[in-house]
């Protein structure tokens, strides 16, 4: 079955290193992106190519646990991506951040092949995921707007 690619951005009403620094925390993750159960960072020292991350989620039901590893990330951390590394099934993501002034706007872009996992036909889960990353990014907005 083919890669879905899903994307969504927001614009975040706080500046780009803030932003940044909430997302670079994985322990804000499951306060913000719907999904996941807990983050861990598995490599010390701040996040550079070669960092890994152990994810554990709920999607459709399903308990999914992964590993993620960076893939590419710019020196300030305003552009990055991973990949995962183990789990039922491959996914990419990527991060772009862009300064706004006292604005930020995000892009993300998640490539998954749910395939070999879930029998639901793939743009149902496309479908679903892609609700997933417009309330994830709700989430985000709303948090930092607040002041988190």
């Amino acid at each position: 079955m083919p890669l879905s690619k899903l994307e969504a951005s927001v614009e975040i009403n706080r500046p780009i290193a803030d932003v940044i620094a909430f997302v670079d925390d994985n322990a804000n993750d499951p306060m913000w992106q719907s999904s996941v159960l807990e983050s861990e960072k598995k490599t010390a020292g701040s996040p550079t190519v070669g960092t890994i991350y152990f994810i554990k989620e709920k999607f459709l039901g399903r308990v999914i646990e992964q590993e993620w590893e960076v893939t590419a990330r710019s020196s300030d951390g305003s552009a990055w991506s991973a990949k995962s590394t183990t789990g039922a099934f491959p996914m990419e993501a990527s991060m772009n951040f862009k300064d706004n002034g006292e604005s930020t706007t995000i892009q993300r872009t998640l490539s998954i092949d749910v395939g070999r996992f879930f029998k639901v036909a793939s743009p149902v889960v496309a479908h679903i995921a892609k609700r997933e990353l417009d309330m994830d990014f709700a989430n985000l907005k709303e948090l930092l707007e607040a002041g988190a």
